[in-house]
């Protein structure tokens, strides 16, 4: 698993700097640069939003379950805002792929199933 992030980690710089480059001469520079900086702006915008709503969703929480859920979800809209930070096409498109609220509720629920999972199977296994 740590390879495969390592493998990312080095790869989509340069194939966001090759799309940057064959963006910009297709559109032009000051577009994509326009482009750039609206995502950014745009991006902390939702992320400012969202992370309020989760906030907010945190503090309504009872069950230690949705807590979980919600604190992945804030690692979430920080990881997306990183991304969006980012100069570059592709990790602006995965930034605001991983910010927007249905997508990012879905993966935290995923996350959040799995875990609770293998949580159970580990306390089940230690009490026998």
């Amino acid at each position: 698993m740590i390879g495969k992030i390592l493998i990312l980690a080095i790869t989509v710089p340069f194939i966001d700097l090759y799309l940057l480059v064959q963006a910009t001469e297709v559109i032009g520079f000051w577009q994509i640069l326009a482009i750039i900086l609206l995502t950014g702006m745009v991006g902390a915008e939702i992320v400012r939003r969202e992370g309020m709503y989760v906030l907010k969703k945190i503090q309504r929480s009872v069950t230690a379950g949705e807590i979980s859920r919600n604190v992945l979800e804030i690692g979430l809209l920080v990881g997306g805002g990183l991304l969006l930070l980012m100069p570059g096409l592709l990790t602006d498109l995965a930034g605001i792929t991983i910010i927007l609220r249905p997508i990012r509720e879905r993966i935290a629920a995923k996350a959040s199933n799995q875990n609770s999972g293998t949580v159970q199977i580990e306390i089940e296994s230690f009490r026998r």
